[in-house]
């Protein structure tokens, strides 16, 4: 059996998708600021033992979170593409008798 896939439908969801994940990066890297600025304010006076400890786990979740980043952008440049290959597609399809 063969199924059709309305690509206009199709098409509103990648758009809605790739809208949503461009408001969460925006969030993400907004609270990621903020945080990396109260980390900032930390490390300049913390001093000892536990600062070092604090330090390498942050290092680790400073790394983890700019994979995390890359790795969505690398989604959202993808959906970017596909979306603009499916509104040709559907712009042509509209186009022919």
């Amino acid at each position: 059996m063969i199924v059709m896939t309305d690509t206009k439908q199709l098409l509103q969801g990648l758009q809605e998708y790739y809208t949503s994940l461009e408001r969460h990066l925006g969030e993400l890297r907004s609270e990621y600021q903020q945080l990396e600025n109260s980390w900032r304010a930390f490390n300049s006076v913390a001093e000892g033992h536990y600062a070092d400890q604090f330090r390498s786990g942050w290092l680790r979740t400073q790394a983890q979170f700019q994979e995390y980043i890359n790795q969505s952008e690398k989604i959202k440049v993808l959906l970017g593409e596909r979306i603009e290959i499916l509104s040709q597609l559907n712009r042509e399809e509209g186009s022919t008798p």
